[in-house]
């Protein structure tokens, strides 16, 4: 899948890379590591924000050779750790983001320094704080993924449904949820929407000429039925510890007389209660003339309120007395979306927003959305006000820049005890 640009929401900043210079604490504090790539790390909101930053290793192995090696650990001034991740979005073994969870004031910056090692190899248990797994109880047909607030999953027409947490409870339990019954509030937490013929969740369509196509679910395990040949599949690009990402994929995906190729990128940082979605439909077979929309959308709830403004798709509501009300939000960035009219499907209406972009037999089509789910029994007595007060958060991004790199004072160090 190629890297999405120009979307609003995903931008990533890495400027003013160079060497030569030592890091503000010039003390090599990890004798054992060979090379040191120094960082800014920083927050350009208003307010104080904790969140993943992420250093593009192919940018920042420019200046550092080799980053981010076979281990590296990052640390902020003082020494103290400061939790990493990679991730490899195309599974070819190589990283290609290193991730840093910060907590920074507004405006503030702070540098980071990640010592990498070329010959040492270890797993480091930072604390788990979220989770994916190509399964959900019974069903194998399905991708979860979840941070200790909050789970969604996928099984098929590209949208998300909600596994939600009691109030007063966290942790990573999707495992759980898959095998709970729905009936009762177990304190792991509880499926609580029925997506339904519907766009759930965030789901992905496509219109020409007034006809709407959506992708196919998949068939669970315990239907014991066999799948159809053109179903999504799944895999699991990273299970955190502090970025879990999910990769849907619909290689051959018929829609008339043409054919696509579909793919979705869902994410969830460590504290979130909001996904993120970054999509690709690529024309395989389009016949020359033929125009599509691609669209993103949320269901309509029975018993609240559903409305469209810009960057924002919301919908409240109570389709259970029995779980009570529940809301569903996307967030996206109007420069690349157009309003539109809500899309009635066959159990209910959708607001949807229409990429401004469009699919024809030579150009393909990038997006990207946040999803949110909210529930009366995770102590949120009034979605409506909730969920649109959540988008400075979806939009709040850490920065990062000012790379600097430095191999070790002490070579002769590199394989004595740190001691």
């Amino acid at each position: 899948m190629r890297s999405i640009s120009g979307c609003g929401l995903g931008l990533l900043l890495l400027a003013g890379l160079a060497t030569g210079q030592a890091s503000p604490w010039s003390q090599w504090l990890l004798p054992n590591f060979s090379g040191r790539l120094s960082v800014d790390v920083r927050n350009p909101a208003a307010v104080p924000v904790e969140a993943v930053a992420s250093i593009p290793v192919v940018e920042a192995a420019a200046t550092a050779p080799d980053f981010p090696g076979s281990l590296a650990i990052a640390l902020a001034a003082g020494g103290n750790v400061v939790p990493s991740q990679t991730v490899d979005l195309d599974g070819d073994g190589v990283p290609d983001q290193f991730l840093v969870l910060m907590k920074l004031a507004a405006g503030e910056t702070r540098r980071v320094d990640v010592y990498y090692s070329r010959t040492l190899h270890d797993s480091i248990a930072y604390p788990k704080r979220v989770q994916a797994k190509h399964s959900f109880g019974y069903n194998s047909q399905t991708a979860a993924l979840e941070s200790e607030v909050i789970g969604y999953r996928t099984y098929g027409a590209f949208f998300l449904d909600v596994q939600a947490r009691l109030q007063g409870h966290t942790g990573l339990n999707n495992d759980l949820v898959g095998y709970l019954a729905i009936r009762m509030n177990f304190d792991a937490g509880r499926d609580i929407f029925h997506a339904g013929d519907t766009l759930g969740l965030g789901g992905i369509f496509l219109r020409r000429d007034g006809v709407v196509y959506r992708p196919p679910f998949n068939v669970p395990d315990y239907a014991h039925k066999p799948s159809p040949a053109m179903v999504p599949h799944y895999r699991v690009i990273s299970a955190g510890p502090l970025r879990a990402v999910v990769e849907a994929t619909l290689d051959r995906w018929k829609i008339g007389e043409d054919t696509v190729r579909l793919t979705a990128r869902y994410s969830i940082d460590a504290g979130q209660g909001f996904a993120r979605c970054r999509f690709e439909v690529a024309p395989i077979d389009v016949k020359p003339g033929h125009v599509f929309e691609v669209g993103v959308g949320v269901r309509d709830l029975p018993g609240g309120i559903a409305e469209s403004r810009p960057g924002l798709l919301l919908a409240t509501g109570n389709q259970d007395p029995k779980i009570g009300n529940i809301g569903l939000a996307v967030y996206y960035d109007p420069a690349f979306y157009e309003p539109a009219a809500p899309l009635v499907l066959k159990e209910s209406a959708n607001q949807i927003a229409v990429l401004a972009a469009r699919l024809t037999a030579g150009n393909a089509v990038q997006g990207e959305y946040a999803a949110a789910g909210a529930w009366s029994g995770s102590g949120i007595p009034d979605a409506a006000r909730y969920l649109p007060a959540l988008a400075p958060e979806v939009r709040n991004r850490l920065e990062t820049g000012g790379v600097l790199y430095n191999a070790t004072p002490r070579p002769e160090r590199l394989d004595q005890e740190a001691q």
